[in-house]
């Protein structure tokens, strides 16, 4: 099983959180969820994040989606990157939360899952256009 960790700017994390409970009823006991204030001191967030991977640490590994590269949010995940057991994937979508969570617990290689989840998010963009005839495609 692995383990998840959503880091993102003020409350959008909480949106995401809704999101798994739409989908699947509930919020799986492999996911933390952490959003970053504008006013928040970087080293406490260093510190909470660490502590939330610790909290999933039993795991097969944590996987850390944040919402957008360079941010604050993705600069704190990015000091969570240690060992081989975890990742961070960046650019968190709709698609990329679903993944993850539907299949989280079914995976054990956290390289592998992580690719799978950035699959998902890249297959989740379209585009529909008057040229696709309101057909979508990627």
């Amino acid at each position: 099983m692995i383990g998840l960790l959503i880091i993102t700017h003020e409350a959008l994390g909480q949106a995401y959180t809704q999101l798994a409970e739409h989908f699947f009823n509930t919020v799986p006991e492999n996911i933390r969820i952490m959003g970053i204030h504008q006013d928040d001191d970087p080293e406490d967030n260093i510190e909470q994040a660490r502590e939330l991977v610790a909290e999933l640490g039993h795991l097969d590994g944590v996987l850390v989606l944040g919402d957008i590269f360079g941010a604050t949010p993705c600069n704190t995940a990015q000091k969570l990157v240690q060992n081989p057991k975890t990742a961070l994937l960046t650019g968190l979508n709709a698609p990329m939360m679903v993944k993850a969570v539907q299949y989280a617990a079914q995976r054990s290689d956290i390289r592998a899952f992580a690719a799978e989840v950035q699959q998902a998010a890249v297959n989740g963009i379209m585009l529909i256009d008057f040229e696709a005839a309101g057909v979508c495609r990627a």
